[in-house]
């Protein structure tokens, strides 16, 4: 772990262990144990947070640290990133890309991904890599080795290449490639005028973004009805499909989980056709 993954772990550590109590020293030898390396990288990671203001350092052979209040909101900050679903698997995607364009074969192999990268302090689950590397898959990015009926290396397509070299984030690099979606074509009769006999008039009517947060609200109220071991999965894809930003393929491959998982629930069938219409507006 690099000094800067350790300065979020470190920061986020000790707003909690001080019960958010700034200017209380800790030693850190608390924090890392009798890991003389972690010790050395927490060393190295307090002096980059006293120098922002977070915390304040006191030299000694094992230095002691006190988080300061501007630390304490920068925690806070932290935590409340740490639970963004949308931003931690664009952050994956972004890494994935960026791993295998700096390896001589263009590859980056998955269980080495998810052992040495940090995401704000934290170790990335081997479910969100495995996503992220699928959806790599499907835009044409990447393509991936199985091992066992598991994807074990990504290796980069030359569009994958041209990803990497733009120097975009994958989200923007494959929407930029994406015509934007049309919204659903409803068809109604008109009547009257010249229109004695009724005539079909169609039009375009995009998603509506208070009808997309109340579905969103819907969903996530749905969440802690599953299984705890699907709710982070769920919620992921919630986010995605709610992220104005994310590409219509993203989108749509969320929506479709999502759909899967209210069709096999009873009484879910109502959020379901939502779902549905707003899956139908990103299709076009």
């Amino acid at each position: 772990m690099t000094a800067e993954g350790v300065a979020d772990a470190l920061l986020t550590w000790l707003s909690s262990h001080c019960n958010r109590w700034a200017g209380e020293y800790v030693s850190l030898k608390e924090f890392a144990g009798d890991d003389e390396t972690l010790i050395q990288r927490a060393e190295d990671a307090a002096w980059l947070l006293q120098e922002r203001g977070h915390v304040w350092v006191l030299e000694s052979y094992v230095c002691s640290v006190a988080i300061t209040d501007g630390g304490l909101h920068e925690a806070d900050r932290i935590l409340a990133e740490r639970g963004n679903h949308g931003a931690r698997f664009s952050f994956v995607l972004d890494q994935l890309i960026a791993r295998a364009f700096a390896s001589p074969d263009g590859a980056v192999r998955l269980q080495m991904f998810v052992a040495t990268t940090i995401y704000l302090g934290e170790h990335l689950d081997v479910a969100v890599v495995l996503r992220a590397a699928r959806s790599l898959c499907d835009y044409g990015l990447a393509v991936a080795t199985p091992t066992e009926g598991h994807p074990a290396t990504l290796t980069l397509t030359s569009r994958g290449e041209h990803c990497a070299m733009s120097g975009q984030k994958v989200n923007k690099y494959v929407s930029d490639q994406i015509p934007a979606a049309a919204g659903p074509v409803f068809t109604q009769n008109v009547y009257g005028g010249t229109a004695a006999q009724g005539v079909n008039v169609t039009q375009n009517v995009g998603v509506q973004a208070d009808q997309l947060a109340d579905l969103v609200q819907q969903l996530r109220g749905f969440a802690v009805t599953l299984p705890p071991a699907d709710q982070e999965d769920f919620l992921v894809d919630v986010e995605v499909l709610e992220d104005a930003e994310q590409v219509p393929q993203a989108r749509l491959s969320a929506g479709q989980r999502i759909m899967l998982a209210l069709n096999a629930a009873p009484g879910a069938q109502a959020i379901a056709e939502l779902v549905g219409q707003i899956m139908g507006a990103l299709g076009g």
